[in-house]
């Protein structure tokens, strides 16, 4: 049995893991290219790499963090095993979700998706982040910070070590790399709802927050307006659900009015502009990452405000629409009235020769939307 778990790799060794975890640290570069360069199972990944780094952090941060007070008792429970098991099982499924969704996006973008292979470049990745946790529980108050620098620098070595792990070319690799992280969050975002209303999450029962304070919910105002990638996504589910809630009634006719249209050419317009500044933003971002520029805490802020324009890519047009004041089931509407249009070039019915006319009017902006 021995023998067998050696030729698969599947063997614990403290040295071979000191050596990575401490090469990952100071020479990433290097330490990633020599692992990688063998093709290492996700198994063997795991027991060197992978289990030894996830359950010290979990273990240690949650036992710091209960020792320390870092987390209040509302957060954890009562119970250290409970809170324990939850950290564990979270942490583990959250590391699942990124490897399979960064290896499926990599074929999207042109790459080679690998199981093995995001295995081991995301537990490379991660090492700064498992050792930040650790170190950030033993600081009470303010050993989140520590632990957020841990994070954003770990984001930085994904970026880095894409093409060398999954070969995403040049050209889409900022692609690959913000679409992962959009979806690595909400992914995460559903499971830990699921968890904290299902009752699995230790702590009091949550399922009952929408109807404190007679009956209306309320969000952190800090969280919402924040720039980093929490503080976005944040904003971006409030977003969404307000957008969900707008109505309307479409004509019986189904003509589009002109009023509308203008509106919607404002909108592509503001959009446009919004989505040009922001790519900007991130190829800034991306070319100092590249360049090795990343050198002070300032800079990884910038990297996590960064990241947070990125989650915010997704939903440009719902934003220009909502804080203007819009109706987004409109938008909606007349946005698809005038796609229809274009593809019956007018023709099949009164409704659809007109919006086509209108269409004609605007195509020069709205050539690209369709």
């Amino acid at each position: 049995m021995t023998e067998n778990n050696e030729e698969n790799g599947m063997e614990f060794d403290i040295n071979k893991t000191v050596a990575l975890v401490k090469g990952g640290v100071l020479e990433p570069q290097t330490t990633w290219s020599e692992y990688l360069a063998d093709n290492p199972g996700w198994q063997k990944t795991l027991f060197l790499l992978t289990g030894p780094l996830l359950l010290a952090n979990v273990l240690l941060s949650t036992l710091f963090t209960w020792i320390f007070g870092g987390l209040s008792k509302y957060a954890m429970g009562d119970s250290f095993i409970a809170a324990l098991l939850f950290t564990l099982v979270t942490a583990v499924a959250g590391f699942l979700l990124a490897v399979f969704i960064i290896s499926a996006l990599a074929g999207v973008f042109g790459g080679k998706p690998s199981f093995d292979r995001t295995f081991a470049a995301v537990s490379l990745v991660a090492i700064p982040a498992w050792l930040a946790g650790i170190v950030g529980a033993l600081i009470p108050w303010v050993g989140f910070l520590v632990a957020l620098a841990g994070g954003i620098w770990s984001l930085v070595l994904l970026y880095k070590i894409i093409p060398l792990a999954l070969e995403v070319p040049d050209d889409k690799r900022v692609g690959h790399y913000i679409v992962s992280i959009i979806a690595v969050i909400i992914c995460n975002m559903i499971l830990g709802a699921v968890l904290a209303f299902s009752g699995l999450r230790p702590g009091p029962d949550l399922s009952d927050i929408g109807s404190r304070n007679d009956g209306k919910t309320s969000i952190s105002g800090d969280i919402a307006s924040g720039t980093g990638i929490f503080g976005q996504a944040q904003r971006q589910a409030e977003l969404v659900q307000a957008a969900s809630r707008d109505q309307f009634e479409p004509p019986s006719d189904g003509k589009v009015s002109e009023d509308q249209v203008e509106d919607l050419v404002e909108v592509v317009k503001k959009a446009e502009a919004a989505l040009a500044d922001r790519a900007e933003r991130l190829k800034k971002i991306s070319e100092e990452v590249e360049e090795g520029e990343v050198k002070s805490p300032g800079d990884l802020m910038a990297i996590y405000e960064g990241m947070g324009t990125a989650v915010s890519l997704q939903n440009v047009e719902m934003e220009v629409v909502k804080t203007g004041g819009g109706n987004w089931a409109e938008y909606r509407w007349v946005k698809e009235q005038l796609r229809v249009a274009k593809l019956q070039q007018g023709s099949g019915s009164d409704a659809l020769e007109h919006n086509f006319e209108l269409y004609k009017e605007y195509e020069d902006v709205l050539g690209d939307l369709f």
